[in-house]
């Protein structure tokens, strides 16, 4: 499991410590992975990540995209996405 932000790496870096390196915060502030896998919104010349999360295969096939500000507080869905067959 890894988490991706597209803050500055200096930023991420920041954030993992807070986190404890509990899992790999990487750094994507071009969007390139978040448009990669759905998740990048684009309003004009702004854009964002979608806040949510991603589950992918070890051939790199999405198995899962789900946008969810609270993705977070429903860690009990993802968890069900990551055991199901």
């Amino acid at each position: 499991m890894l988490a991706i932000s597209i803050d500055p790496p200096s930023e991420s870096v920041k954030m993992n410590s807070l986190l404890r390196g509990a899992f790999p915060l990487l750094s994507d502030p071009d969007l390139k992975v978040a448009d990669a896998y759905g998740m990048g919104v684009h309003f004009g010349r702004e854009a964002m990540a979608a806040m949510g999360y991603v589950i992918i295969d070890g051939q790199r096939r999405l198995r899962h995209r789900e946008i969810d500000p609270l993705f977070g507080d429903h860690y009990e869905r993802i968890l069900a996405v990551l055991t199901a067959p």
